[in-house]
C-alpha cells in the first residue's frame, strides 16, 4: 500500500513538472523584441529553451538594430524525391584530392554522411550547398529587386538585378550536363534598373577542375563584354553591400579558400516558412520594411527552430574577410544557409547576411525551398541591402540551354 501511494504521489509530482513545463513554453505568434528578450530568454519554445536558440549576433540585433522575430510552430519541409534517389545512387563515390578539389561527383548531393564531431567535414557542407541541385537546376529571377537603405538617414534607392545559375555539372536533369565536363556552372549577375546603372554586373563560369573563374561584364559605354581578371569573384558588387562571392548566399569553390572547419551542430531560430513577398507592380514596392525609425531597415517575418551545422571558413590572404562563420540546415536534402556572419581583417564583426525561405513549386511541378528575401547587414558602415525574389522567378523551366549564359549573351540578358 505504500509503495503503491509513493509510486502516485511520484507520478503526480512529475506530472505537475510537466505541466509547468508546458505552461512555460511561450506561445507562437509571439513576437521577440528589444523590449521582450531579457524575459522571453528564460521561457522556453517546443521545448527548447529560447536562450540556446537565439543565435548571440541574432540578439545583438534584436537589442542594438531592432530585429524582430515572429515564433512559428516548425514544420519539415517538401523533397524532391529525385533528389533523395540520386543522391542514395552515387552515396559515397565523391571524394576530395589533395587540394580539396571534388572528384567523381554527377549528381545529388556530393556527401550524404556529415560527422558532426569531425572539422573536416566544413568543406563538404560548402560543397553540398553550392554543387548539390537541392535548390533547382536552373534559377532566373528577372529581375530580382533590391533596397539599398543607409541606417541614419533612410531609404536610398532601389535597384533591379537580374540573378540567373545553370548548373552545368550536378544538375537532375542530364540534358543540361556541360559535354566537355569542364563546367561546372554560369551565374549572372547584372544590373536592369536604374538607367544609369544600367548593364552594370558580371557573367562568372566556373569549372570542375577548380580553376579560377572566367569572368566577364558588360561595358555600356562602348557596347562591348569585356573579360575582367579571375580575382573579380571577391570584389564587391557594384553599389552593394555584397560581395561577388556572396550571391545566391555563396559562389565559389570551396577549394579557393584556405580552410573551412565545422564548428559543430546546434539548433537555431531561422525563417524557412517566410510570409514575406515583395509586391511586382506599384509604387510601394517594400511596405513590408519598417521604415519609420532607424535603423530602416527591418522587417517582421515568422522563424522557427532549425537544428544546423555550424561552419568557419577562412578565404586567406588577398581576400576582405578574416573568416565568416555559416548556418546550414542540417537537413540533407535542403542545405539552406540561414545565417552568415562576416568578420573583417581586423577579425571584427563586420557584416550580417540572412537567407529567408519557403516552400515553392517549381516549374517542373516538384518542390523545394526557395528564397524570399536576403537582407545582408553592414554594420560597420550602418549600411544595409535587402534582395527581395521575384514571386515570378522560374526553377528548373523548359527551353533552358547553356548558350543563354555565354558572354555574347550578355547584352540579351540585360532585357
Amino acid at each position: 500500500m505504500f509503495k503503491k501511494t509513493s509510486c502516485a504521489v511520484g507520478t503526480l509530482a512529475l506530472c505537475g513538472l510537466l505541466n509547468t513545463a508546458t505552461a512555460a513554453d511561450i506561445a507562437a505568434g509571439t513576437v521577440i523584441n528589444v523590449d521582450n528578450i531579457d524575459q522571453v530568454k528564460s521561457q522556453t519554445f517546443e521545448g527548447r529553451p529560447l536562450s540556446d536558440l537565439i543565435l548571440p549576433t541574432q540578439e545583438k540585433m534584436i537589442r542594438e538594430f531592432g530585429l524582430q522575430m515572429r515564433l512559428r510552430a516548425s514544420e519539415e519541409l517538401p523533397i524532391d524525391p529525385r533528389l533523395v534517389s540520386a543522391t542514395e545512387e552515387h552515396a559515397g563515390k565523391v571524394t576530395l584530392d589533395d587540394k580539396n578539389r571534388l572528384q567523381n561527383f554527377v549528381t545529388g548531393m556530393p556527401f550524404a554522411n556529415i560527422d558532426a564531431n569531425n572539422p573536416a567535414d566544413g568543406i563538404k557542407l560548402a560543397y553540398n550547398f553550392m554543387r548539390g541541385p537541392w535548390f533547382a537546376d536552373v534559377v532566373d529571377y528577372n529581375p530580382m529587386y533590391f533596397a539599398l537603405i543607409n541606417g541614419q538617414k533612410g531609404f536610398e534607392r532601389e535597384q533591379h538585378w537580374r540573378f540567373a545559375r545553370y548548373l552545368a555539372n550536378g544538375a537532375l536533369n542530364p540534358a543540361l550536363a556541360d559535354p566537355s565536363g569542364e563546367v561546372a556552372k554560369y551565374e549572372v549577375v547584372l544590373n536592369k534598373y536604374p538607367n544609369d546603372s544600367r548593364g552594370l554586373g558580371v557573367l562568372t563560369i566556373q569549372y570542375t577542375d577548380a580553376r579560377l573563374p572566367d569572368v566577364y561584364a558588360y561595358v555600356r559605354s562602348v557596347r562591348r563584354v569585356r573579360r575582367l581578371s579571375s580575382n573579380a569573384w571577391a570584389d564587391p558588387l557594384s553599389s552593394t553591400d555584397l560581395l561577388n562571392d556572396e550571391s545566391f548566399g555563396m559562389n565559389l569553390d570551396p577549394s579557393w579558400y584556405e580552410d573551412w572547419k565545422l564548428l559543430g551542430k546546434r539548433w537555431m531560430l531561422a525563417s524557412v516558412h517566410s510570409t514575406v513577398e515583395v509586391p511586382a507592380e506599384g509604387d510601394e514596392r517594400f511596405p513590408m520594411i519598417d521604415m519609420s525609425k532607424a535603423p530602416y531597415w527591418n522587417i517582421l517575418d515568422d522563424w522557427e527552430p532549425r537544428e544546423v551545422y555550424v561552419v568557419e571558413g577562412k578565404p586567406g590572404r588577398g581576400h576582405l574577410l578574416n573568416r565568416k562563420v555559416q548556418y546550414y540546415d542540417a537537413n540533407l536534402y535542403a542545405p539552406m544557409l540561414h545565417w552568415q556572419e562576416f568578420y573583417d581583417r581586423k577579425n571584427e564583426l563586420w557584416r550580417i547576411e540572412n537567407c529567408n525561405y519557403r516552400p515553392t513549386k517549381r516549374n517542373d511541378g516538384s518542390m523545394a525551398p526557395t528564397v524570399t528575401y536576403v537582407p545582408v547587414y553592414d554594420l560597420q558602415r550602418l549600411h544595409a541591402t535587402i534582395v527581395f525574389a521575384n514571386p515570378e522567378g522560374r526553377f528548373n523551366y523548359e527551353g533552358a540551354k547553356a548558350s543563354e549564359f555565354s558572354p555574347q549573351a550578355i547584352p540579351r540578358l540585360i532585357n
